[in-house]
Formats: structure tokens, sequence, C-alpha cells
């Protein structure tokens, strides 16, 4: 994929811990994505999402067959290893991650896995006549679309792919996320801090994680 561009954040906070964990990471010509909220576990060590994250870090390897598969055997690794997690500290609640991830090909396929709405989305830009129309001072406008839950295959768009936790998406609407990107959208981390800054003021009390990337125009 020519020109793709990423940052990722996590911050913990009001929490006394952060229990959320990101990961992004180039495999070959491939690129995969996650962003994980963990509940349960060990106190001390590594957080749930810590350990699911690192299980598909560790994974990548298998990078080199279908999207679908690839993700299939690295959503498998993290179930083994929260599984492992569990059964190494009996006694514990016991750990859980809900994670969602993509995978990104060269030619723009991608597949995700969300576990519900408003954790991955698509923010394709409007082709230039259009916004140009619409905005007249020359703003970029983008399109929304969330797949949902489960796992889906579709193209990446010239635009943004976003993931992100609840921190954030239970306090920033999807409207003003649009409207971040399309202000800040040409420097990644400053989006990213503003979004995750905008998320703590409007009074989230949960860790803040947000991945972004980008496709340019081709």
């Amino acid at each position: 994929m020519v020109g793709i561009e990423f940052f990722g954040l996590t911050e913990k906070g009001l929490r006394d811990r952060n229990e959320d964990a990101l990961l992004t990471m180039t495999v070959g010509d491939m690129h995969v994505f996650a962003v994980a909220e963990g509940m349960g576990g060990p106190n001390e060590g590594p957080s749930a999402a810590q350990v699911a994250a690192e299980a598909l870090r560790s994974g990548g390897g298998v990078a080199g067959g279908t999207l679908v598969g690839t993700l299939e055997e690295l959503m498998s690794r993290a179930e083994r290893a929260l599984y492992s997690l569990d059964a190494e500290n009996s006694g514990i609640e016991p750990p859980a991650v809900a994670m969602a991830v993509a995978i990104l090909s060269p030619d723009g396929r991608c597949v995700v896995s969300s576990p519900g709405s408003r954790k991955v989305f698509f923010l394709a830009r409007e082709r230039k006549n259009t916004y140009e129309e619409k905005n007249p001072e020359g703003q970029s406008h983008f399109t929304l679309y969330d797949p949902g839950a489960g796992m889906h295959e579709a193209t990446l768009p010239p635009g943004f792919l976003v993931l992100c936790s609840d921190g954030i998406t239970d306090f920033v609407p999807d409207s003003r996320i649009q409207e971040i990107v399309a202000e800040r959208g040409d420097d990644l981390e400053d989006t990213c801090r503003k979004i995750v800054s905008e998320a703590f003021q409007n009074g989230s009390d949960d860790n803040l994680t947000i991945v972004l990337v980008r496709r340019p125009e081709q």
C-alpha cells in the first residue's frame, strides 16, 4: 500500500492503571493494527489487554496467507494467551479482552474484526468536486462507515481507518471525530492527541486509546 501512515496513542486517563493496549505492526508488506480493552487478570504485571496485544505481535510471522486466515490465526493466539494467563493466576477475576483488529494488504484490501459498534470505522474522503461544493474554504469532508460487530472484508478507501476504545467513543461523537480529522488529519499524532484530549475534557473516566491509519489519494 503506497504511502500508508499510522499513529497510535494510549493514555490511562483518570484510572490508576491502563487496562488498554494498542498494536501497530508491519510484517512484510502487510500492516496489523489493534486496540484492546481488558478487564480482570492479575493486578501486577502486564494487563490482559497487553497480553493479548503481545500475542498478536509475536504471531505476526503467520502473515502471508489470506487476510481472513491470518486474522483468525492471530485472534486464536490471543485467546490462547489469555487462557494461559487465567490458568497461571487461579483465584482472580478471569481475564477478558474486547479487541478491534485490522489487517491491511498492499493493494488496499483489508479485513477488520470489531467487538461492537463504534470500535472500528472508515472515514472515506469525498470526491474533490463534491466536498469543494460543500466546503468552499477547501476543508476536506469525510463519509463515515461503521461495519459493526464481527469480521468484515473491505477495501480501505482514500481517507482514514480509526480504531478506538470506549474511553473515546463514549465521550466524543462521530461527527466531532470527523471534524477533528478534517482539521488536523495531515498530522496523525496531533489528530490522535486532540481526540484523546477532547474525550478527557468531556468527562471520560476510562482509559483512552486510538489508532489512526491514513491512506492518501492515489
